[in-house]
């Protein structure tokens, strides 16, 4: 036999081979699979499963992200059930839209770990903060961080709120009167402005430009980690990690701990006992963690993640539900109309400085925000994983780390709770005798139960301020049709197409 033939008869043996092996490995996998599929058979018999394919299960079918939350409603009227399984890569998930599955979810301790399929993307860039630890750090880090959201302190925050209505308002003004334009980036960066300088006490008015520089990185950040989670559900979530992924965590971090530096050189965050109630000065988040450090209940480390956290969660998410009520209103003149006539009765002059006490006084302010919340909520999925074996219904026991997700955009929109015009603007869905119809646990724009929205007070008051502030001082209107608006899951809610508004100065 020649050399050559010799190294053929090895190159042939050597991709028998790895032939033998590839097959073999999907063999194992492919058992490995089965037998998982069969360890669920006890929940996926008992209520209606969405199989798939082996595993990835249906993540195909929610691929690309403006498919998501619509595929995921659409199975609930295909199978004409509130709730519903589907493997998700290789394990299943519980999906549900049924009220008395959603209390049980959000009120039992059994479901206080936030479900990895929906959060794995935030815990890679923000390990172990107050959206994503396990229930050991979350009960310590949230009780800690739950002073910052008292009431006094909230009040103390007010100034800052009506100050941030004002910067929109001037940059508003730079529009009005010119066509339409996109203002969500301006909102966007308005909200952020303020949630900086709320956690991190940092006066933006006086525009450094590494402040703006800390601006861009978060909306960057935000962008990569909801393409994280959409390409996580196939395994691919690294795909996101991008270098300008890694620029933005490195620039947070690196400000983050010149900031503490900065803080902890000059010695002058207050004592915690030394915090008093002022209206014209402001505790940020920052004064109140490095307290905690001193204290020992907080190390560097948790500083900088729960600052980021609370950064990441709140001016998006005000962002969007302030948007939201402005594309609504100006989809809804009538609507719109209404609630400046409200506005005017208590600011007949345009020169606003809005109160806590001024807030008690809108009533059909918060039907219009309570409505665009429903149908636009800012978070629209959320998920909880149990912890031990646990019962969900009288029939279905789950196993450990078995995940339920709640799809919170179907809910607000399910016909089944809110009638055959469910996915229509109507702020009348919110008078009080409307309300006490409904079952509790169908509107929860902030989610429930003891994990449910840190800074839900904060966003609530945010929104109103800046919102009845900007009607005020302006007339919103768009061409865009209401039927044409498509919603995507970006962790928070954004816009597929983003419509364009038209600013019109009011003269009165």
């Amino acid at each position: 036999m020649s050399p050559r033939t010799e190294k053929l008869d090895d190159c042939y043996c050597v991709q028998w081979r790895i032939f033998f092996l590839i097959v073999c490995s999907f063999l194992i996998s492919y058992y490995h699979m089965y037998t998982k599929r069969k360890q669920f058979k006890n929940i996926t018999s008992k209520i209606p499963t969405v199989m798939g394919l082996p595993f990835i299960g249906i993540a195909y079918k929610l691929v690309p992200i403006k498919r998501f939350m619509y595929k995921i409603s659409s199975y609930f009227e295909e199978f004409n059930t509130s709730t519903y399984c589907a493997w998700l890569g290789t394990y299943p998930v519980i999906i549900t839209i049924d009220p008395d599955i959603i209390k049980t979810v959000t009120s039992s301790t059994e479901f206080l770990n936030k479900a990895e399929i929906l959060y794995t993307s935030i815990d890679n860039a923000i390990p172990k903060g107050i959206v994503t630890s396990e229930v050991k750090t979350w009960k310590h880090n949230r009780k800690l961080i739950n002073g910052y959201f008292n009431h006094k302190l909230l009040m103390s925050l007010i100034p800052l709120f009506n100050r941030g209505a004002n910067t929109g308002v001037q940059r508003l003004c730079e529009l009005s009167n010119g066509g339409e334009h996109k203002l969500f980036d301006l909102i966007k960066r308005v909200t952020l402005e303020i949630a900086i300088e709320a956690t991190m006490g940092i006066d933006m008015r006086k525009g450094a430009s590494e402040y703006y520089e800390l601006v861009d990185s978060f909306t960057v950040l935000m962008e990569r980690m909801a393409q994280d989670a959409a390409f996580s559900t196939m395994g691919l979530g690294f795909l996101a990690r991008t270098p300008s992924y890694y620029k933005s965590l490195r620039f947070m971090r690196n400000f983050m701990d010149k900031l503490i530096k900065e803080r902890t050189n000059n010695n002058n965050t207050p004592k915690i006992e030394e915090w008093q109630y002022d209206e014209e000065k402001m505790s940020s988040f920052l004064d109140i963690a490095l307290n905690y450090c001193d204290n020992g209940k907080f190390d560097k480390e948790d500083v900088i993640m729960e600052s980021i956290s609370l950064i990441g969660a709140s001016f998006e998410t005000v962002a969007t539900a302030i948007y939201s009520g402005l594309v609504m209103l100006s989809m809804h003149p009538e609507v719109q109309e209404k609630l400046f006539q409200e506005i005017h009765s208590i600011w007949p002059e345009k020169d606003i400085y809005v109160t806590y006490d001024h807030l008690k006084d809108l009533p059909y302010l918060d039907m219009v925000i309570a409505e665009t919340l429903r149908l636009m909520p800012s978070i629209p999925i959320v998920g909880r994983q149990t912890i031990h074996q646990t019962k969900l219904t009288s029939e279905i026991i789950l196993p450990p780390k078995m995940q339920v997700i709640v799809p919170i955009f179907s809910l607000h929109r399910s016909k089944n709770w809110w009638g055959p015009e469910a996915h229509l603007f109507n702020p009348d869905n919110f008078l009080p005798e409307n309300i006490v119809k409904r079952n509790p646990y169908v509107y929860m724009p902030f989610s429930k139960g003891a994990r449910n929205c840190i800074g839900w007070r904060y966003a609530e008051i945010a929104v109103r301020v800046l919102l009845l502030v900007f009607v005020r001082n302006f007339k919103f209107s768009t061409s865009f049709k209401y039927e044409d608006l498509h919603f995507v899951d970006h962790i928070s809610l954004w816009y597929d197409v983003e419509p364009n508004l038209r600013v019109e100065l009011r003269n009165i």
